[in-house]
């Protein structure tokens, strides 16, 4: 993965990145939250060795006590030490808990010892250090005593007595949440991956070149300034075959997207052509439920009652095109789409108007579209990027059959977030008697 690929994940991954950071973070203070408060007093000691004036025995003595300071970091932290502390101060805790709290150091090459303890309190930790040097050198001293009336052989003198602690020494909060934010950074972008990798929806034109056989004509990014071009190259694709009149426009997303049929045949009105644009979504989801442009009857209607076209067809004047609802539906409505009521509506259709834009249902939801496509001269997919999946997009597709020439191709369609507003230029349409006569 390189570093584009990288941005990419964290860019399209960060409210997973940023969840599992928080939680990571959140237990680590929560768990610091659990850590008992510590004072840690230490106290200095140094050892010397009993040796005679010449300069020969000032160094064997130095080497020697630097020998035994190997041995009395054991003794400091020792069971005796430990006991002797317990029975001098009258503490309820046991020998072994004590022994813990001990630690002892010290310096390479060096005669000093270290010897820190840490209590609950500031105060504590000062009075236990000193009393386990104290036990510590009284336990040398009889060690260390050969003879009962003779001097010991080597003594620990103290350096620096152990002082009250200003600050806690425990717990390490800033490397406890260091670490917790660390943790969280770091799974946060294996879950990103691995939630890249098992994502199987289409992000970019790229990803959706790889599944669909057929070119794709057009990549409309609404609400960007570049839509209304794009929507004109789209118009110049399908226009460029003189004998395309009809199109079809066949989401492959599982969700119905009549943007992309109402931009074109907008582009299409814009270079003077006369289009009617029809909404033949049975699931009800096409451009009659968006658009203000209402009409007493609809494709419902001439299909089941024979009723006259021109009283279902109404103009969209804003828009410069005419437009036909898809009416009141029922079950029966994706069955009459077969029927020779509904070839006869779109022989009439063609010899009143220049274009046909025929929307449908979702190809993975209904049946419509191989249907309506048997009627069309081309069939255009639409392809809603982060919402469509390769299985999707494949299925519907298949839904055509592989290398079915009724699908012309495919149109990508990127929708910004939270938004799903329609190309058309205008909000709201009207239904009126001044639009393009000649029906």
């Amino acid at each position: 993965m390189g570093l584009t690929d990288f941005w990419r994940l964290v860019k399209r991954r960060w409210p997973i990145i940023a969840t599992v950071f928080v939680l990571c973070l959140g237990a680590s203070y929560g768990y610091l939250r659990t850590l008992p408060v510590t004072y840690t007093a230490s106290s200095t000691c140094y050892v010397t060795m009993a040796t005679g004036t010449s300069v020969n025995d000032s160094y064997q003595g130095g080497m020697a006590a630097q020998q035994r300071v190997r041995s009395y970091l054991g003794l400091v932290t020792s069971e005796a030490v430990a006991q002797r502390v317990k029975d001098q101060l009258g503490l309820s805790v046991s020998a072994g808990e004590l022994r813990g709290r001990i630690a002892a150091a010290s310096p390479p090459a060096t005669t000093i010892v270290v010897v820190s303890v840490h209590d609950s309190t500031a105060e504590g930790a000062r009075r236990l250090t000193n009393e386990v040097v104290s036990q510590f050198r009284a336990l040398v001293d009889q060690l260390e005593t050969i003879q009962s009336d003779a001097a010991p052989a080597a003594r620990v003198a103290v350096v620096d007595q152990a002082q009250t602690p200003s600050a806690p020494s425990g717990p390490q909060s800033t490397r406890i949440l260091a670490l917790g934010a660390l943790a969280g950074l770091v799974l946060g972008l294996l879950a990103a991956l691995a939630r890249q990798r098992l994502d199987r929806r289409l992000r970019s034109s790229e990803e959706v070149a790889t599944v669909v056989p057929v070119p794709i004509l057009g990549i409309v990014d609404e609400g960007r300034p570049s839509a209304a071009g794009e929507l004109r190259r789209l118009r110049t694709r399908v226009t460029e075959h003189p004998d395309v009149r009809t199109v079809l426009v066949a989401p492959f997303s599982p969700n119905s997207r009549p943007e992309v049929a109402i931009g074109l045949a907008q582009s299409l009105g814009d270079a003077g052509a006369r289009v009617v644009l029809v909404d033949a979504d049975t699931g009800g989801h096409g451009s009659s439920e968006h658009l203000s442009v209402k009409s007493a009857i609809g494709l419902g209607e001439l299909l089941k009652h024979a009723s006259p076209l021109d009283d279902a067809v109404i103009p969209w004047e804003e828009a410069g095109i005419w437009f036909l609802p898809v009416g009141a539906v029922d079950e029966h409505t994706s069955d009459l789409l077969a029927s020779r009521r509904f070839a006869e509506i779109m022989a009439k259709l063609r010899s009143e108007f220049d274009y046909i834009v025929m929307e449908c249902a979702a190809v993975t939801a209904a049946a419509d579209a191989v249907t309506l496509a048997g009627c069309a001269d081309t069939t255009l997919g639409v392809v809603e990027l982060g919402r469509t999946t390769s299985t999707q997009v494949n299925a519907a597709v298949a839904t055509f059959g592989a290398g079915s020439p009724r699908l012309g191709g495919v149109v990508v369609l990127s929708l910004p977030p939270r938004r799903r507003k329609l190309l058309s230029r205008s909000s709201g349409a009207k239904s009126g008697s001044g639009a393009k006569s000649g029906k």
